[in-house]
């Protein structure tokens, strides 16, 4: 059996046998060190460190529950788009190009979406509290711009740098966000259990629930808009955990490969094109233990780490800084920081804020990786140009496109407006991203995976409440902020 290639130039797949799924035990943990447990990591990032805080401490725990719900309709995305991956070996990506009207027109349309979302706004964040720490102040935006230019540029260049080692790409990403997690978590529970107050923990966590509640007054919608995209991954994203599961070797993505680093790689292959198995009795049982194994994945450690990772700071901005009404772009990132140096001494001035550069810096090699590896598998599996190279050799896709993102990434940090509202402008775009590919998942899912293996009514449903919720929200943000957006056109 091979399922035909859908599209112009994708060759159909091959047929393999499923191997067995991990059977889990408790003395066996280390079995959860997994996609969901690396994008936990990568997703604390910019949001939890300044839409998180920022929205916390002008409205309190009232709107927390936006960050809830997004990452509960995110957690129907991952699991449908690791479904992919774990039947074919193959990125959710290149299933979004295996479907009608064929690659040329995805590859218009992705691209357009990728560069709503491809801005570097996790370097320029990070480099405002690197500033701080050099400087030993908050940075001014007038007066040190430049200088917080200038470091954004090295912050942007340095991620390059773990990509380049680990033998799997993947596995250096992985040992990166671990050690990220426990550092991160370990400094922001420390100060969640010994210096925040009972009442800040009811406020916060209570927010959660409270669902449906706004602020009161005139409010920014495009700030909601953008808390709810980084709240869990957002964007493109989140479809990046379909190439995890191929590279952990999960499912079929063992009989795959995966992307090799351009140091230590030199033995890691990866296949032109997926591999699937026999609907035979055993690959049904063993199909239904990797669904067991994404779900305990995502359900046990990707969406509590993500709710953490937004009520933490969260908790912090509420009681040390609330009520902060207007917020300079340089000072978001940093602002936290100077409120519990003067509760606790300044020792904490630079432990904190070499926490947000931990949150903010890691996060950009996780979005670097991201965008290049989307975009290499595609051309991998669909040029025809490529077939007759080695395995080993994607790496030459992998590193040109990180190259020319690089190149990217440069002039637009060059010509961005503040770091702020670069994280708020990123997260009102990604959200349309995250929303069409929502359905389009939801297509692949349906179309090109046998009729036994397709996901259930409520996947169905959450799918489509992530589409509609995204929409929404961006929707209203866009339609409060048009006027400010001619107006800045027709300057």
């Amino acid at each position: 059996m091979t399922a035909p290639a859908k599209g112009e130039t994708f060759r159909a797949w091959d047929v393999a046998e499923l191997p067995p799924a991990p059977v889990f035990r408790m003395r066996h943990w280390t079995l959860l060190i997994g996609p969901g447990l690396l994008m936990v990591g990568a997703n604390i990032g910019g949001g939890e460190w300044l839409l998180g805080p920022l929205v916390t401490a002008q409205y309190g725990g009232r709107v927390l529950w936006l960050a809830l719900l997004a990452i509960l309709v995110q957690v129907f995305y991952n699991l449908a788009v690791m479904r992919y991956a774990l039947y074919c070996g193959e990125n959710i990506f290149v299933g979004f190009f295996r479907t009608p009207p064929g690659p040329r027109f995805w590859t218009a349309f992705y691209i357009t979406l990728d560069l709503c979302g491809a801005w570097p706004y996790l370097a320029s964040n990070a480099a405002v509290p690197l500033a701080a720490v050099l400087l030993g102040r908050l940075p001014n935006a007038a007066q040190d711009g430049s200088f917080v230019r200038g470091l954004s540029y090295a912050v942007f260049l340095a991620a390059f740098v773990p990509l380049i080692f680990g033998g799997k790409i993947y596995n250096a990403i992985e040992r990166l966000m671990v050690a990220k997690l426990v550092l991160v978590l370990g400094y922001l529970s420390f100060i969640a259990l010994f210096w925040v107050s009972w009442d800040t923990w009811r406020e916060i966590w209570s927010g959660l629930f409270r669902i449906g509640a706004l602020p009161a007054g005139d409010f920014n919608w495009a700030t909601l808009a953008a808390f709810a995209a980084v709240a869990g991954a957002g964007g493109l994203n989140n479809s990046t955990l379909s190439s995890y599961v191929r590279d952990k070797g999960w499912g079929m993505g063992s009989r795959v490969g995966a992307l090799p680093s351009a140091i230590g790689g030199r033995t890691i292959r990866l296949s032109h094109s997926g591999k699937v198995f026999e609907l035979s009795r055993e690959n049904l049982g063993r199909w239904l233990g990797w669904l067991r194994h994404v779900r305990r994945d995502q359900l046990a450690l990707w969406a509590p780490g993500c709710v953490l990772g937004m009520v933490l700071p969260a908790m912090m901005s509420y009681e040390f800084i609330r009520g902060v009404k207007q917020v300079d772009g340089n000072a978001a990132a940093a602002m936290t920081a100077q409120a519990i140096a003067s509760q606790h001494g300044q020792a904490f001035w630079y432990i904190t804020l070499l926490c947000g550069f931990l949150i903010m810096a890691p996060t950009q090699v996780s979005q670097l990786d991201g965008i290049a590896r989307r975009w290499t598998d595609v051309i991998w599996t669909g040029s025809k140009r490529l077939r007759g190279l080695e395995g080993n050799q994607v790496k030459r896709i992998y590193y040109t496109l990180l190259a020319t993102y690089g190149v990217w990434g440069l002039i637009a940090l060059t010509a961005a407006p503040s770091p702020l509202v670069l994280a708020i402008a990123y997260g009102v775009m990604v959200n349309f991203a995250l929303a069409f590919s929502a359905l389009h998942t939801l297509y692949v899912n349906m179309t090109l995976l046998p009729h036994e293996l397709r996901p259930g009514w409520v996947m169905r449903l959450g799918l489509v409440a992530c589409a509609v919720f995204y929409i929404g929200i961006s929707a209203i943000a866009l339609r409060q902020q048009w006027p400010n957006l001619m107006a800045w056109l027709g300057q």
